[in-house]
Parts: structure tokens; sequence; C-alpha cells
């Protein structure tokens, strides 16, 4: 009886095998326990992390990028005004010269120093070509209108806003053109 010794054990009992399957409880402690403090500033930065500004800018641009297209998508999606986005892309259109045009003709109006006729020959070509525009958006309404009613039968045009959609569409510069164009000029709608 070892009451006040170490019990002598003759043979060796062998040591366990680590279980293969990881434990889902608590594990050991890698360090200390953090203070309040330190685990409610470990959460913010998880729920709004902090960027650097360039970060920032980015995700926040992303994120600008990512709405506006969706709202456009939801703007611009019905069939009546993707014909007409199509049928104004399929085209030459005199509006999308209109914004060179113009710098060009306010250009001529600041040599009326040296010719004094200038601003008089800039504002005359200045209406013409915007008649001219006018015209061409007339006759693309009209066109527009055989089409739709063509393809979409019952569809009433009154209060959908595509006459004045298709008009800035066709005074933008292609390239600046959002959503950007799919049909590549002659080309079919």
């Amino acid at each position: 009886m070892a009451l006040f010794r170490a019990k002598k054990d003759p043979e060796p009992t062998p040591a366990p095998q680590p279980d293969p399957t990881p434990v889902k409880g608590p594990r050991k402690k890698d360090g200390p326990t953090p203070t309040r403090r330190q685990a409610e500033a470990a959460r913010l930065e998880r729920l709004n992390p902090q960027l650097n500004k360039k970060e920032a800018r980015r995700r926040n641009a992303e994120e600008n990028r990512r709405r506006r297209e969706e709202y456009m998508e939801a703007r611009d999606g019905t069939p009546e005004r993707k014909l007409m986005r199509d049928m104004v892309d399929a085209r030459w259109s005199l509006g999308e010269f209109l914004l060179p045009a113009m710098m060009l003709f306010l250009a001529l109006s600041f040599l009326q120093q040296t010719w004094g006729g200038a601003t008089f020959v800039s504002l005359g070509l200045m209406y013409g070509y915007i008649i001219l525009v006018l015209l061409d958006l007339f006759l693309l309404w009209r066109r527009y209108k055989k089409v739709a009613a063509e393809r979409f039968p019952k569809l009433d045009l009154k209060g959908k806003g595509v006459m004045m959609f298709g008009f800035n569409r066709s005074i933008q510069i292609r390239r600046m053109r959002m959503p950007r164009p799919v049909v590549e000029r002659g080309g079919k709608f």
C-alpha cells in the first residue's frame, strides 16, 4: 500500500493517439485575451474597414458605377428604348458633331477683331447647323415610329420619353454614349 509514497506502475500506459478530426469546441489560446476595447475595435474594423484614400476612392467609384449601371438598365431596358438606342447607334448623325461644331463656331466668333464679319458668319453657320440637326432628328423620329409600329403594334409612344431619349443620344459623341453602343454603324438593329 503506497499511502505516502509514489505508486510504482510496472507496465507503462501507451500514449493516446491524437484524433484526426478537428475539435469544434474551444481551442488552446494563442495569446492573452483581448481587452473589451480591443475586441470592439476589431469588430468595428471587420464591419467598416479602415481604407487608405486611394482604396476608399476606388471602392466608392466601383459602387457608384454598379449603382449607375443598375439604374440605367432598369430605365433603358424597355424594348422601345433598346430599339431607339440601336437605331441611333446604327447610323451617322449630324448631332454627333454638334459639340465640336459649336466649339469651332465659338472660336470663329473670337476673330471679330481681326475680321469684322467673323461673328456674323459664325452665328449664321451655327444657326444653320442647328436647323440641320433638328431636321435630322425629325427624320430619325419619323423613321423610328414606322419601325416601332411594325415591331410593337400595340405600343403607345406617348409619355414614355423615347423621343427625348433618342434625341439626347443622337447629339452625344458616340464614344461618350452610355450605355455603350452595341450596334456597329450601318449594322442591323
